[in-house]
């Protein structure tokens, strides 16, 4: 966990996507969210019970557990991606 973090704080700053106050949210399925940062940092959150599509042409740059094989963002997960 404390890794975790520690990644999580360095990608904060060396990604000016991730300061700032630019934020909009952007459509998911029902019970998820998703929002952007500038810059094209996106988070995306699933406290759902089931795996979630990622939106296309994002790479993830830290994901608080791992992506399913087929790419989506299983339950109880959250991952910072970066607009391709």
């Amino acid at each position: 966990m404390l890794q975790l973090y520690r990644s999580a704080l360095r990608l904060r700053r060396t990604n000016p996507g991730l300061t700032g106050e630019d934020f909009h949210w952007l459509d998911t399925p029902p019970g998820t969210l998703l929002f952007e940062r500038g810059n094209g940092i996106l988070c995306a959150v699933n406290p759902s019970d089931q795996p979630i599509p990622l939106p296309d042409t994002t790479t993830a740059l830290l994901a608080f557990g791992p992506l399913t094989k087929d790419g989506r963002l299983p339950p109880d997960t959250t991952a910072l991606l970066h607009r391709d």
